[in-house]
C-alpha cells in the first residue's frame, strides 16, 4: 500500500472528489452510478469499513469514483462506457 505523495495520486484524488461532486449534483450517467455502487458492493466487508482502499490507501468514497482500478481488475475493473459495462454485467452475471 503506497500512500506517497505523487502525480498520480494527486490526479486520483482530484478526479476522484470532482466526480463526487458531480454525482450528489445529478450530473453523471446512471452507467456511472451503477459501477460506482459496484465498486463499493465489492469493498464493503474491508475497504469500506476501515474508509480507505487496502490496495493504494487513498480516502473512500472518493477513490471509488475515478476512472482507474487500482487494483489491476481484481476487484472491479476501470470505469466503463455504458456499452462497455452493459457487456461487463452480462458476462459476470451483475443485476
Amino acid at each position: 500500500m503506497s500512500n506517497k505523495i505523487t502525480l498520480n495520486n494527486i490526479f486520483n484524488y482530484v478526479q476522484g472528489n470532482a466526480n463526487l461532486i458531480l454525482d450528489k449534483a445529478g450530473m453523471v450517467s446512471q452507467s456511472f452510478k451503477e459501477q460506482i455502487a459496484f465498486r463499493s458492493l465489492s469493498c464493503k466487508d474491508d475497504c469500506v469499513k476501515a474508509g480507505k482502499c487496502k490496495h493504494c490507501g487513498c480516502a473512500l468514497p472518493g477513490r471509488f469514483f475515478t476512472a482507474k482500478s487500482c487494483n489491476n481488475g481484481e476487484r472491479f475493473p476501470d470505469i466503463m462506457d455504458e456499452e462497455g459495462w452493459d457487456k461487463y454485467k452480462i458476462e459476470n452475471k451483475i443485476e
